[in-house]
C-alpha cells in the first residue's frame, strides 16, 4: 500500500513536467534589434544584435590595458558594416588590466554563456581579438572547444608568452648596452614591482630618441634593432595604434609595464634567456660603424652576452606555462592574421604556432594570412570584413579558404613565409 502511494505521489509531481510541451518550455526569443550593457563577474560587457541577425556571434577580445578594466568596444573596427551584414556582436572589457590570460579567457566564456541565455543559441560562435586578445582567442579555442566554432587571432603572440617575454628581455638588454640602465628602475632582469613607465622611464628615454635634435643616437637605436633581428620598416614609425610613438619606445613600454605586471601576477621573475647568443653580422657591424665610428660593438655585445643564462623563478615559469602557452590541440578552424612587419609581436610568432599545430596533427585547422601594412594590429576595415567572410565560408563548407579569399588589392600578401624565430627558445 505504501509503495502504491509513493508511486502516485511521484506521478503527481512529474505530471506537469511531462505535459509541458517543448515549445512551452523554450525561452521566448527576445525582440530584435537588441543592445545589452552591464557588468558580468566584474567585467563590463556590451552586446548588440541586429534585427536581421544571421545566426553568427562575433565575440571580440580586446588587447592589453596596463591599468584597470577596458571599455567593451563591441568590435574591432567595421562595427556598422558587421551589424548591417547581420552579425551579432559582443565584447568584454575584461575584469582588470594586466595580462591575466587565464582570468580573461574565463571572462569571454562567461559572456558567451550569458549571450546564449539572454539572446539564444548562435548557429556559429567566432571569437577574435587583437594583440593580447589574439592570445585570449588561441587559449579559448583550446580550453573551450565546445563553446567556439572558430577563432581569428590578430597579431597574436602565437609562439607563447615565454618566447614573448624573452624577446622583450633581449630588447631591454640591448637598450642597456646602448644607453645604460637607470638603476632606480630596478635590475634589467627584474624591474621594481612598482616602476611606472611615463613618470620614471619616459623622461630618461625621450632625450635618447632618434629625432632631429639628437641625430647621434640613431646608431645606438639601430644597434638595439639589429641585435634583436627587427626590421627597419615600422621601427621608427608606427601607423597604428600609437602613431605618435616609435615602436622601439613602445617595446620598452611593454617590457617595463607589462613585464612588471606579469611578475606580480606570477609572483616572481619571468625574464630569462637561457641558450641565447647575441651577435651582429659583418654587414650590420659595417653599417653601424659607418653611422658612428666610436661605437664599441664588441663591448656592447659582450655586455649583453654576460647577461645570458638568466632563468625565471620556477614558480613564475610554471605560471607562464599554465596561462600563456598553447598545446595546438584545437577542434575548430583558426584563421591567424598578422602584419608582415610587427615590432611588438614579431611575425615569426605565426611560424612558431604553425609548427606547434603541425606537431600535434592539427595543421589542417590553421590558415595564416598576412597584411602588407606595417604596424601592430594594423588592419583595414576591408581586410577585417574579408577575414570574417572567409571564416563564414570555412564553417559552412568545412573547407579552408584559398588565397583568393584575401585579395592582394586589399593589401593582403600571398606567398609570404616568415623566418624562423630569431633566437632559441628561452627554456
Amino acid at each position: 500500500m505504501f509503495k502504491l502511494k509513493y508511486i502516485l505521489l511521484l506521478g503527481a509531481l512529474l505530471l506537469p513536467l511531462a505535459l509541458q510541451s517543448p515549445i512551452a518550455a523554450a525561452r521566448k526569443a527576445p525582440d530584435l534589434p537588441l543592445e545589452l550593457e552591464g557588468v558580468l563577474h566584474g567585467a563590463a560587457y556590451r552586446i548588440v544584435v541586429p534585427e536581421n541577425w544571421n545566426g553568427t556571434l562575433l565575440l571580440y577580445a580586446r588587447g592589453y590595458s596596463p591599468d584597470g578594466a577596458g571599455t567593451p568596444d563591441v568590435a574591432f573596427i567595421a562595427e556598422e558594416e558587421l551589424l548591417a551584414r547581420g552579425y551579432a556582436l559582443a565584447a568584454s572589457g575584461l575584469r582588470s588590466g594586466g595580462v591575466a590570460l587565464d582570468e580573461f579567457t574565463l571572462d569571454m566564456k562567461y559572456l558567451t554563456d550569458f549571450f546564449k541565455q539572454k539572446v539564444g543559441e548562435p548557429d556559429h560562435t567566432v571569437i577574435y581579438g587583437v594583440s593580447m586578445g589574439g592570445n585570449i582567442t588561441l587559449s579559448s579555442m583550446e580550453k573551450f572547444p565546445a563553446t567556439y566554432d572558430g577563432g581569428i587571432p590578430l597579431c597574436a603572440a602565437g609562439g607563447g608568452v615565454i618566447r614573448n617575454v624573452a624577446s622583450r628581455f633581449s630588447f631591454a638588454l640591448a637598450y642597456d648596452a646602448a644607453f645604460g640602465w637607470d638603476e632606480s628602475w630596478g635590475q634589467v632582469e627584474d624591474l621594481r614591482d612598482d616602476v611606472e613607465f611615463y613618470s620614471e622611464i619616459w623622461p630618461k628615454v625621450f632625450p635618447e630618441l632618434f629625432v632631429p635634435s639628437y641625430p647621434a643616437n640613431f646608431a645606438r637605436w639601430e644597434f638595439v634593432r639589429l641585435v634583436n633581428g627587427l626590421p627597419m620598416e615600422g621601427y621608427y614609425t608606427n601607423p597604428f595604434p600609437w602613431p605618435d610613438k616609435p615602436l622601439g619606445v613602445v617595446a620598452l613600454v611593454f617590457f617595463s609595464t607589462a613585464q612588471v605586471q606579469l611578475e606580480v601576477e606570477a609572483r616572481g621573475r619571468v625574464s630569462q634567456n637561457v641558450g641565447y647568443v647575441y651577435t651582429l653580422s659583418d654587414d650590420d657591424r659595417a653599417y653601424l660603424l659607418d653611422l658612428d665610428e666610436n661605437l664599441n660593438l664588441d663591448e656592447m655585445l659582450a655586455q649583453m652576452n654576460a647577461m645570458t643564462g638568466i632563468k625565471a623563478d620556477p614558480w613564475a615559469l610554471a605560471y607562464l606555462r599554465r596561462t600563456g602557452e598553447y598545446s595546438g590541440r584545437v577542434h575548430g578552424p583558426i584563421l591567424m592574421a598578422h602584419n608582415m612587419v610587427d615590432v611588438i609581436a614579431p611575425v615569426e610568432h605565426t611560424t612558431e604556432y604553425a609548427n606547434l599545430m603541425a606537431s600535434v596533427g592539427k595543421q589542417d585547422l590553421l590558415t595564416r594570412v598576412y597584411s602588407g601594412f606595417p604596424g601592430h594590429c594594423n588592419f583595414t576595415e576591408e581586410q577585417m570584413l574579408a577575414l570574417f567572410a572567409a571564416m563564414d565560408g570555412w564553417l559552412a563548407t568545412g573547407v579552408a579558404p584559398t588565397p583568393d579569399a584575401f585579395p592582394e588589392a586589399l593589401d593582403f600578401v600571398h606567398g609570404f613565409e616568415p623566418s624562423p624565430w630569431p633566437q632559441p627558445p628561452a627554456e
